[in-house]
């Protein structure tokens, strides 16, 4: 076990290879990924870059997931697009659910628009509720499997467990 609940459901849902950019929401997910083997997890430095790593694996035959702000998801929307959408890579994406009216300024803009955003683009997405990281696990990669896209469960600051 790691110290992520989520993580954990992840793997046991069949993941094999994460990458993210990290995000203090997130802060338990990244502390779980960050015991795992350096061929299992990419700490990247750019969401972009996080997005491809997971293209690749997924060609590779390993299933993936990527972790990011949802910030970081309005930066990536090109390669989201002209790659995974377009090319119809799964994506099963844990993002970040920040720009509540407390939150820093800076995260509000973008993150009060994130399921605006995704509806645009025709992604599925949820939200994630405590306790639930199992069912979540399975719905995230099933639903970019089966409809061989990007889909997205949405964490909010008290839903990292």
């Amino acid at each position: 076990m790691s110290a992520s609940h989520r993580l954990d459901a992840l793997l046991e849902a069949g993941v094999e290879f994460v990458a993210g950019v990290p995000c203090s929401y997130l802060k338990k997910f990244f502390a779980g990924c960050a015991d795992l083997p350096p061929s299992a997890f990419l700490p990247a430095v750019r969401e972009d870059h996080a997005v491809a790593a997971c293209a690749g694996a997924w060609l590779g035959g390993r299933r993936t997931v990527v972790a990011m702000q949802n910030s970081g998801l309005g930066y990536c929307l090109e390669v989201l697009t002209s790659l995974h959408l377009m090319y119809r890579v799964p994506l099963p994406m844990i993002v970040s659910d920040r720009g509540a009216p407390a939150d820093y300024e800076e995260h509000r803009i973008l993150g009060q628009r994130t399921r605006q955003l995704l509806d645009l683009f025709g992604i599925p997405w949820r939200e994630a509720r405590p306790g639930q990281h199992e069912a979540e696990a399975r719905w995230l990669v099933e639903a970019s499997e089966r409809g061989r896209t990007v889909a997205v469960l949405l964490v909010g600051k008290e839903a990292d467990e």
